[in-house]
């Protein structure tokens, strides 16, 4: 498991933003009531952006979402594996709801306009080398740049908190985004939209709790990665009772960063970092080498030696031989020599005490 702290994508100057001059947006009905908390400039139940398209590669080009029709909007790379292996589940989706007037648009981004071409001519492997066009049965656009950056990547990725593709956007019968998330997750929302069975408002509402949730998580690894701790771990703290409570991926990359040895902070909450690494560990039954890892680091840290040593005993145990592997049982060595200096210093003392 990677234990690194999170990182994230900056969202786009609010001035950008406004500076942009895509084709203007069809008047759209009212949106409905927002959560007195919105994280970010665009929220499910949003009227969608305009698209701005520099141009469309493959299929009929789409300037203005109609109305009564459905659009699912994916943004992608060709630089992008995940992208990659989820076309031809994007082309059955196409497929299946064609008949229905859904249509799945292909948005290029954070890329090279000039490698898109390529791509659609170029065998992929993991498709049994089939060319792009063949995996691809969906609409293909290049997004429009201004001043060298993209203006959707701005306007729908950067303004929804979106930091990382494939991401999709599906867009319902009345010009608003419907649901914002990963292409493989969209046959549900997609079925129940389609048949004007989704509760917008309703997923309006879990939406905006879970990015509200997600811009906690970015606020926390900003201030401590700009060395304001106090206010970082203050963050931290309420992490622990809400996203991170049940999620040992973001317990560990809590502690881990705490007590990280080869880049401990100036300021260093032990009590958090020992409250986040057992209850990641606890969530994993104690299985986890790189979860027992940081617990045995943060008690290392604290001077409690002997708990350190029993967890990383273990975590060796259970760790591969790889690189990680290796760190643990580094660490174990470590932890030991510490231990045994600790009862040694211990041990003089009392016979100098005698």
């Amino acid at each position: 498991m990677n234990r690194r702290l999170l990182s994230f994508l900056p969202l786009a100057l609010a001035s950008f933003l406004s500076a942009q001059d895509p084709e203007p947006v069809p008047p759209q009905e009212p949106t409905p009531p927002q959560q007195p908390e919105r994280p970010f400039a665009l929220m499910v139940g949003d009227p969608a952006p305009a698209l701005a398209v520099a141009e469309w590669v493959k299929g009929d080009g789409v300037t203005a979402f109609q109305p009564d029709k459905v659009y699912v909007v994916e943004f992608w790379a060709t630089w992008c594996g995940p992208c990659i292996y989820g076309m031809p589940h994007l082309s059955e989706v196409q497929e299946e709801y064609a008949a229905k007037g859904v249509r799945v648009l292909g948005i290029n981004i954070w890329d090279e306009a000039a490698n898109v071409r390529p791509f659609l001519k170029s065998p992929i492997p993991m498709h049994d080398d089939k060319t792009g066009d063949e995996v691809m049965r969906y609409t293909i656009g290049i997004e429009r740049q201004k001043d060298g950056e993209g203006i959707m990547a701005a306007q729908w990725m950067a303004a929804a908190g979106q930091n990382g593709i494939p991401c999709a956007f599906v867009i319902d019968q009345k010009g608003r985004v419907a649901w914002i998330g990963h292409p493989m997750e969209l046959d549900e929302p997609l079925a129940k939209i389609v048949a004007g069975d989704w509760d917008i408002a309703g997923e309006a509402k879990a939406y905006a709790a879970r990015m509200a949730e997600e811009a906690k998580i970015e606020k926390y690894f900003e201030l401590f990665g700009n060395k304001e701790f106090e206010k970082a771990y203050a963050i931290g703290r309420e992490l622990m009772k809400g996203p991170a409570a049940e999620n040992p991926g973001l317990l560990n990359a809590l502690a881990w960063g705490i007590v990280d040895p080869n880049d401990p902070p100036a300021k260093q909450d032990l009590d958090l970092a020992l409250a986040a690494a057992k209850k990641a560990a606890e969530l994993t039954e104690n299985q986890d080498a790189s979860i027992l890892d940081t617990l045995a680091t943060v008690h290392y840290a604290r001077r409690e030696l002997e708990e350190a040593v029993r967890l990383q005993r273990k975590a060796a145990e259970l760790a591969d031989d790889d690189d990680l592997g290796n760190d643990i049982r580094a660490r174990l060595k470590m932890f030991e020599k510490a231990l045994e200096d600790q009862r040694r210093g211990g041990g003089e003392k009392k016979q100098s005490q005698g």
